[in-house]
């Protein structure tokens, strides 16, 4: 069973096969596309098409009900191909253009005479003599180059050849993807399952390759950057080639010259290709195919969602620039640039960056969408192409600018804030310090009672309790010849009850001491001597994590993960040897008064402690008052 159209030729009305048609149309496009370079092309496409209904009428007077392809096939035939009908047309040539004109087209027409044979034939022979005196020129020629000339020759020969015969175009008939691979297998004249597995082979020994000779271990399985490499190469490729749609389109990618026998044999194979496919859609796949449409499926929803992401990215940095102007601080989160200085000097080159930035976004996500809808023709791929290639130098070399600009506002504005907080300044206590350790000192609450003979120095870092926190700032003090009278001290107002202080410290000799003071009464606790090793609280972690690893009990282990943490983060301080820390305790403090201040700090004062300082340096830090239950 096949199913029949109708169709309008010339005024006529006929009844024909589906394949049928396609053959036809296929023929007569071709027919008017061959004429159309040349002068009163149309008219010669016409006549001709003209002398194709009087065929099929002929046929249909003979009492054909249905045109089928043998019909269209005899009719093609009858009628010739177009190189005959060139070949034919100097001997039918007069010398009168219009003339000339009508007796083209009488030769076309009457493609079933013997006078275009003969004369085919003499000029045959005359062409023969020529190739003969042609061929004996070449010999001479020959005999006079050298074996180089004769390698580029041929060379050239076959360059131009392939690039004339072959055509590379996307196989819509067997494809995963895109259809690349099976395109380049037709062109080359190779199974296209071969090729797909060698191009896997390939990606996976380069993966091998590159993560073992790479910067990733060589047990590592893929190396991304060579799978990324090989889709970006894969994506250009099906951006770039076309589809081969047409049976004409099909013939080049398969390397078949086109003329009507192979036309009326793609139209015939498309049509029967058609059916199996219906056929064999209920049926079972093989394997093979199975995992490769699998991952087909994977790859389309992975460009679909990136894609999405893209669009929404473009959209996000349109409100970005929106936001810019309004509030440039809030955007200097986001660029991580201080926009004041961009938006106010170089705002063209900012937007301009934006416009890259944004073009270079959006353009790839119209493109993945617009593919899966409707592909878009080379030419105009070629320009989406060369647009984001344009798009994305032009966003980084301005990314680049805008960088410079910020960088320079950075350090002019660094240097500027160094030579200021670099500044001496003097406190009320007639202490002497740097202004930005006054500021650090203030924002913290902390007060420099006395800073005698400390080098101008109240606070360090780089040795905290805790691994991972090296730019944790505390209290402290340095004085090789033990000259340093410190003392560092900050307040709380607190309602009455129960209440206890807790403060981490250490120092390399005795006389330091942290303290309470409430109301004129003064509670000392001397800072342990432990140096820069060690310490209480390192050891209190190492004890921790000992009594913890004996328990088997996973869900106690996953319960008690933050806890382990924190001990080990703890333990694992100055490589695993701790920074001398400890910590002191101050309990109870009973507050009886509303609004009581209870001052607290650290001192290697004398006149407060009623002992003299022994050591070089010592440390405090993380002051905590918390209430007692």
């Amino acid at each position: 069973m096949k199913k029949n159209i109708t169709i309008n030729l010339c005024g006529r009305l006929f009844n024909i096969d589906e394949d049928a048609y396609e053959l036809l149309r296929n023929y007569i496009d071709t027919l008017r596309n061959y004429f159309a370079r040349q002068e009163g092309g149309n008219e010669i496409a016409d006549d001709l098409e003209e002398r194709i209904a009087e065929l099929l009428d002929e046929l249909k007077s003979q009492g054909v009900e249905a045109i089928n392809i043998d019909h269209v096939k005899e009719v093609i035939r009858r009628v010739g191909q177009p190189e005959e009908m060139e070949t034919a047309s100097p001997d039918t040539a007069s010398p009168d253009p219009s003339e000339g004109r009508g007796a083209t087209n009488a030769a076309f027409v009457a493609g079933e005479g013997n006078q275009g044979g003969e004369g085919a034939q003499g000029s045959g022979a005359q062409g023969g003599e020529g190739n003969q005196n042609g061929e004996g020129a070449q010999n001479e020629e020959k005999g006079r180059r050298g074996s180089f000339d004769d390698f580029f020759d041929q060379l050239g020969t076959y360059l131009r050849e392939f690039f004339r015969e072959y055509r590379f175009y996307r196989n819509p008939k067997d494809k995963m993807l895109a259809g690349v691979i099976s395109g380049l297998a037709s062109t080359f004249e190779v199974e296209a399952t071969q090729l797909r597995l060698a191009v896997v082979a390939v990606v996976v020994a380069l993966s091998l390759l590159g993560s073992m000779f790479g910067s990733h271990h060589w047990l590592v399985l893929f190396n991304f950057n060579v799978c990324l490499v090989f889709a970006l190469i894969y994506a250009i490729l099906a951006f770039i080639m076309p589809v081969a749609e047409t049976p004409e389109q099909q013939l080049k990618m398969q390397g078949k010259p086109v003329n009507m026998q192979n036309l009326a044999e793609e139209v015939v194979q498309n049509v029967s290709e058609k059916v199996d496919k219906v056929k064999r859609s209920s049926g079972s796949k093989s394997i093979l195919n199975s995992i490769l449409k699998f991952f087909a499926f994977c790859f389309k929803a992975i460009m679909v969602l990136l894609a999405l992401a893209l669009f929404f990215g473009g959209v996000a940095l349109l409100l970005m620039a929106v936001f810019a102007i309004y509030s440039p601080d809030t955007m200097s989160q986001f660029f991580a640039w201080n926009m004041e200085p961009i938006l106010g000097v170089h705002l063209r080159l900012f937007v301009a960056f934006l416009v890259a930035l944004l073009a270079t976004l959006l353009i790839p996500a119209y493109a993945i969408i617009q593919h899966l809808v409707r592909p878009l023709k080379v030419g105009q791929r070629l320009l989406l192409l060369l647009v984001w290639i344009v798009a994305l130098a032009t966003a980084i070399v301005t990314g680049a600018m805008l960088d410079q600009v910020n960088t320079k506002y950075w350090y002019e504005q660094r240097e500027s804030e160094n030579v200021s907080m670099n500044e001496e300044t003097v406190t009320d206590e007639g202490v002497t310090m740097k202004l930005w350790e006054k500021d650090f000192l203030a924002t913290h609450g902390w007060t420099i009672l006395k800073g005698e003979g400390c080098n101008d120095r109240f606070t360090a870092r780089g040795e905290y309790y805790m691994d991972g926190r090296s730019q944790t700032r505390y209290l402290d003090c340095y004085d090789d010849h033990h000259r340093q009278i410190y003392r560092a001290e900050k307040g709380e107002s607190l309602m009455p009850g129960r209440y206890k202080l807790t403060c981490a410290v250490r120092a390399n000799g005795r006389g330091a001491f942290a303290y309470t003071l409430i109301d004129g009464q003064k509670t000392l606790q001397e800072i342990p001597v432990t140096g820069n090793l060690g310490g209480g609280i390192w050891k209190e972690a190492i004890d921790s994590l000992e009594r913890v690893n004996p328990i088997q009990n996973e869900d106690e282990k996953l319960r008690r993960m933050p806890e382990l943490n924190f001990y080990k983060a703890l333990a694992r301080a100055n490589n695993g040897n701790g920074y001398g820390w400890t910590r002191l305790t101050f309990s109870p403090i009973i507050v009886t008064k509303p609004h009581t201040i209870v001052n607290y700090g650290v001192t290697t004062d004398p006149d407060f402690t009623g002992q003299s300082w022994l050591g070089q340096w010592f440390s405090a830090c993380d002051f905590l008052i918390e209430r007692e239950e």
